[in-house]
């Protein structure tokens, strides 16, 4: 992969960090807070998610069901991979950027993307599925790489960029979150983050 080509997704991801973060002040039991993570080896952006509770007491050693599954998060931190879609004659190829080998990831960030006139990027749609609903019906390759995934397709996981725009239930983001990373610790017993 061509480091160089990560400059603009390091941009987008950015970009989808503000997005997200335009969500955070619609909170309920718990709140959520996004920021750029360490880039990983070959310099691709991450993004984290730091899930508190709302009235400000402490996740761990607490008595609540929820709670004591969300212990088992590490430092009460999702992680989130960006994925790109580029919505254009695509100038950058994304396939090794969006390939992958371990699922260690809690949330994904599907950041459609086109170019502006004055040739800077800018996120045209953000997509925000949990990882298992991403991975839904689909396997790795032989190789044990994850690819060909269907990016396109999760219009029931997209957050507007301007949250006035969207339903009641969208703008409540950590509820959302909260329950779904509950039906994955739920399911596997573990986060993707933490096994």
């Amino acid at each position: 992969m061509d480091a160089k080509n990560n400059a603009h997704r390091q941009a987008l991801a950015e970009q989808a960090v503000e997005v997200l973060n335009r969500y955070t002040g619609f909170s309920s039991k718990y709140k959520v807070s996004f920021s750029l993570a360490q880039p990983t080896e070959e310099g691709l952006p991450r993004i984290t998610g730091r899930l508190e509770r709302s009235d400000g007491a402490p996740i761990a050693g607490s008595d609540d069901p929820m709670d004591q599954k969300f212990a088992h998060l590490k430092d009460q931190t999702i992680a989130i991979r960006p994925f790109y879609y580029p919505m254009m004659k695509a100038e950058f190829d994304e396939t090794e950027a969006n390939e992958f080998t371990a699922v260690d990831f809690d949330y994904a960030a599907i950041i459609g993307y086109r170019k502006d006139e004055e040739g800077n990027y800018y996120i045209k749609s953000l997509y925000f599925p949990p990882t298992d609903a991403l991975l839904d019906r689909q396997q790795p390759g032989e190789d044990g790489v994850w690819r060909k995934l269907p990016l396109a397709t999760f219009n029931s996981h997209q957050l507007s960029l301007d949250p006035r725009q969207k339903f009641a239930r969208f703008l409540y983001l950590a509820e959302r979150m909260s329950e779904a990373l509950e039906y994955q610790y739920d399911k596997c017993g573990f986060f993707f983050s933490n096994p």
